[in-house]
């Protein structure tokens, strides 16, 4: 049985579409063309449409990730809803015990940041808002001002408590970041 695909078309190339394989079906009273042609097989068009999407720098078969890292993208799959991840600087006390494990992505100073991590996994990860510590308002007011331009809802927490808070995570991601009171923890949507 043979599969069609359709085109619509308003003024079009009708040479141009015939020498393409394209045949006319009919004229709507809008003056639009559809034109009908055999489908290529299942595996060919897929095949056209991967390359066409690669060269025109998008996929809508299969997007291209924004997190790279494999166990990270495992994470973020894992994060359930109302659970928590932290995404810490190089200097928090990352806890021990966590149900998913402490994740180090340091490289060194600054790299990355948390803010790097968060424009990787956020989009991967269902999330209902960020946490961060009441003092970086003060201490690092670019870093929180970053923070409030974003979609994620921000809560604000003393840095004691979040501390304690992290304790209840059930993972850590570690970062290279040195800014202060810099700490996120993720609430899983």
């Amino acid at each position: 049985m043979t599969q069609w695909e359709y085109k619509g078309a308003k003024n079009p190339e009708l040479a141009t579409l015939g020498d393409e394989g394209w045949e006319l079906v009919t004229v709507r009273p809008d003056g639009e063309y559809i034109f009908k042609r055999p489908a290529p097989p299942e595996m060919e068009r897929y095949t056209r449409e991967q390359t066409e999407n690669a060269l025109a720098g998008r996929s809508a078969l299969c997007p291209i990730p924004r997190l790279l890292n494999p166990e990270l993208a495992a994470l973020a799959r894992r994060v359930g809803h109302t659970q928590m991840l932290v995404v810490c600087d190089r200097g928090f006390p990352a806890p021990l015990g966590l149900p998913l494990g402490v994740f180090d992505v340091s490289v060194t100073s600054d790299v990355p940041t948390i803010p790097d991590v968060l424009g990787a996994l956020l989009p991967e990860l269902p999330h209902d808002r960020i946490i961060v510590a009441r003092e970086m308002r003060q201490k690092s007011p670019d870093r929180f001002a970053w923070h409030k331009s974003q979609v994620t809802p921000v809560e604000i927490q003393l840095h004691a408590e979040l501390k304690h808070l992290a304790h209840q995570a059930v993972a850590c991601i570690r970062t290279g970041d040195s800014t202060p009171y810099g700490n996120v923890i993720i609430v899983g949507g």
